[in-house]
């Protein structure tokens, strides 16, 4: 076990609070409160969420440092921590559910509301820019509804990669279209085989 995890479980049992109780605090699953308290993660990127709502020192929590309880010197700030969402891979993204938070090594907080369920992909090419552009992170909720005009993640083919377009709906057909104007073949036909992973609801884009 980690000690990530056991001193997860130590704050848990000190304050007296149960891991569903935490999870809904922070704005996660209680499978991930679970998967981090048995230690089979090293790292994460709910700990600063974890130590407020716990009102521990986040060192104490990610490196063991210091003691537990909160200096008040070094006290968190009272702004509000933004939910940290986990950024995957294409190929990930159409397996999600089966993906450990364990697994993953960077996060992006995300100023949107989400579900709980939410990822961040790093978009590759050029075929949504304008308005996303290559190497854009976008937020993905596959507990929203996907209507006509969302953009979508979405696997078809057969293929382990999913793929980013906006959908179009005519009727009882569908589409994807790339919002590039000068895509080649920019409408193609979505697939009956087709799952859509999620609908994009927000975006960052880096600075250089």
């Amino acid at each position: 076990m980690s000690d990530l995890g056991n001193r997860l479980k130590q704050a848990l049992a000190s304050r007296g609070i149960t891991q569903s109780k935490l999870a809904k605090e922070i704005g996660v699953s209680q499978q991930s409160i679970q998967y981090l308290s048995s230690g089979k993660a090293r790292k994460s990127g709910h700990t600063a969420s974890i130590a407020r709502a716990l009102n521990i020192s986040v060192d104490w929590l990610e490196k063991g440092i210091g003691q537990m309880e909160v200096d008040i010197d070094n006290a968190l700030p009272t702004y509000k921590v933004l939910s940290s969402i986990p950024l995957i891979s294409w190929v990930q993204a159409g397996q999600w559910a089966d993906i450990q938070l364990g697994e993953i090594e960077q996060f992006y907080p995300c100023p949107e509301n989400h579900s709980q369920y939410t990822y961040a992909l790093e978009v590759k090419g050029e075929s949504m820019s304008p308005d996303y552009i290559n190497g854009e992170i976008i937020f993905v909720d596959p507990e929203v509804e996907a209507r006509n005009g969302s953009c979508v993640v979405v696997r078809q083919n057969g293929n382990s990669e999913a793929t980013f377009k906006q959908l179009i709906v005519d009727g009882n057909q569908k589409y994807l279209k790339a919002l590039n104007p000068n895509w080649p073949s920019p409408i193609i036909e979505m697939l009956p085989d087709a799952t859509i992973c999620g609908v994009v609801i927000g975006s960052y884009r880096k600075r250089n």
